[in-house]
């Protein structure tokens, strides 16, 4: 069955008069349990077979999707709202008419299996969670658990039980997300050597991209931190990040510039046209060699600067890692729009209040021939 929704939730309008189907009893002595996010469901209402099909209570969306269930006694309907659609569900009928706040529904087939009532209860087929609201649901291995992990635009209403990131080179290194809401993480909980913290960050929920976690001394104090890196955003020629550096003993986390920050402050530039070409000139403090000059060939034109401006652009693109036991850094230089000249290369150490900046190297893209000047002074 193809996906039904999209950024926003999608609604289902279910109507038809197809008769349910009797409710397989061979689980009646053994219930099966509901797990979201890892942790025992809120309602007391348990899964089952019919027909050969896994079935989950409708009422469990509320755990973790933000809707609300209305029923109309008079039609027999439940409907599932949220702000952008509405998804009305009739026992019985597996026919599906989308219905959207601001733009006009469509009709669908539920393939998985129609709703069914039980105890006076509505209930879905498993499956059909995704494609209500992008949540995966299975039958663990155990034979007695159905465990829904929530999708994008979800949010729960408990700590999920699993990590989102576990230290590569400790597994007592763990992070969790405090609260998931829609595409937005609120908050981290930390956990050291089974001590746990929570901390007020937040960032998109970004699967490609997921939270980082590392384990290493890297203000050479003798005790290892905690070093979480959270992906902002990325797009066409763009990547944010952000990293925290915590001392876990004192749950203290440490103060360092952002790299493009700290970059700016150590990168000057300023761009010419000599001839036809456009000439690019970096002066990196500290580094060797200190002063560099770019050329691109040919691309000067008539409106002089106009298009690359007067100087290098530094930050668009910006990851984070932790190798050697060192935190480090890379930063895009750019000019124009967006076009890359090259990458800066940073290198963190302990400072005065928390960490700076230790080192910083310009290396440009393979396919410019710079000009290096020696340092000065």
């Amino acid at each position: 069955m193809k996906k039904l929704f999209g950024a926003a939730a999608i609604a289902l309008f279910i109507a038809g008069c197809t008769a349910a189907s009797p409710i397989d009893t061979a689980h009646a002595a053994s219930p099966l349990l509901l797990a979201v996010d890892g942790q025992p469901a809120l309602t007391p209402l348990h899964p089952f077979h019919s027909g050969g099909i896994l079935y989950v209570p409708v009422r469990v969306l509320l755990e973790y999707y933000p809707c609300q269930l209305i029923w109309d006694n008079v039609r027999k309907q439940l409907t599932l709202s949220d702000i952008s659609s509405n998804t009305v569900l009739t026992p019985g009928s597996s026919a599906i008419q989308i219905t959207y706040t601001q733009t006009d529904g469509s009709n669908e087939e539920m393939q998985e299996g129609p709703v069914i009532v039980k105890d006076g209860h509505n209930y879905i087929p498993a499956d059909t969670l995704y494609d209500l609201t992008g949540a995966e649901s299975k039958l663990e291995t155990t034979g007695n658990t159905v465990s829904i992990v929530p999708g994008s635009v979800s949010t729960t209403v408990r700590v999920p039980k699993e990590p989102l990131a576990v230290a590569a080179n400790n597994s007592k290194i763990k992070l969790y997300t405090a609260l998931k809401n829609g595409d937005t993480y609120k908050g981290f909980i930390l956990e050291v050597n089974g001590r746990k913290q929570t901390f007020n960050w937040s960032a998109p929920r970004i699967y490609n991209s997921p939270p980082e976690l590392h384990y290493a001394d890297v203000d050479n104090d003798g005790k290892p931190e905690a070093i979480v890196i959270l992906t902002r955003g990325t797009g066409t020629g763009i990547v944010a990040q952000e990293v925290h550096v915590v001392k876990p003993e004192l749950w203290k986390e440490l103060t360092l510039p952002a790299a493009d920050k700290a970059a700016a402050t150590a990168v000057t530039s300023s761009l010419a046209i000599h001839q036809k070409d456009v000439l690019i000139r970096l002066e990196v403090k500290g580094a060797e060699p200190s002063k560099l000059t770019l050329r691109l060939p040919g691309r000067a034109t008539d409106n002089g600067l106009d298009y690359f401006g007067k100087q290098a652009g530094i930050g668009a693109v910006t990851y984070y890692q932790v190798e050697g036991g060192k935190l480090k850094a890379e930063t895009s230089v750019m000019v124009g729009m967006q076009e890359s000249i090259g990458t800066l290369m940073l290198e963190y150490k302990a400072g005065g209040k928390g960490m700076e900046l230790g080192s910083i190297k310009f290396e440009p893209d393979a396919a410019i021939k710079p000009n290096m000047e020696p340092k000065q002074g």
